[in-house]
């Protein structure tokens, strides 16, 4: 009998932690939060505060490691053409591209420029996505997270360098 209870008990129990187990996740969602696409044309026009990073898959590596440029991005964006600059100490270049805005999915930027760095030219081709804002009390600045890739015009062949960068509205 008692070996009947102990189980019994166990079974309430192993019942008890699947219930409170699958009902975590809703209260989790109970919080009413919820993320907005910020998909309206002219989006990326404005000044934004740019730090690319080095990719790296070793933990180990730091920030001061991985950080590569903190500079500022110009940009004016009409009819889904992006013109602008990309300034910051020693180097700036122009960049032109596209927007584009897809209804449930958000909105994309693709710019290219060409800057002269230590006496070579270089392409420089972004890719990014305006992050959804939370709908939480408090500001929230519009931020693009996206990927650079630096080549060598003059030989193709050359590796490319390939970095993540966040780009947040000023």
């Amino acid at each position: 009998m008692l070996k009947s209870q102990i189980l019994s008990w166990r079974l309430v129990a192993a019942w008890g932690a699947l219930l409170v187990a699958l009902m975590l996740p809703f209260s989790v969602l109970a919080q009413d939060m919820t993320l907005t696409l910020n998909a309206q044309a002219g989006t990326f026009t404005g000044k934004w505060v740019y730090r690319s990073f080095s990719v790296s898959s070793n933990p180990k590596d730091t920030l001061a490691k991985l950080a590569l440029g903190l500079n500022e991005l110009v940009l004016t964006e009409q009819g889904g053409r992006i013109t602008g600059q990309r300034t910051g100490a020693g180097v700036s270049y122009d960049l032109a591209g596209v927007a584009l805005y897809v209804a449930k999915q958000g909105a994309t930027m693709r710019l290219h420029g060409q800057a002269t760095i230590s006496g070579k030219l270089y392409n420089y081709d972004y890719f990014g996505y305006l992050i959804p804002s939370w709908s939480v009390n408090g500001a929230q600045a519009d931020t693009i997270m996206g990927t650079v890739l630096r080549s060598d015009p003059a030989d193709p062949n050359n590796a490319p360098l390939i970095a993540s960068f966040a780009a947040t509205r000023e």
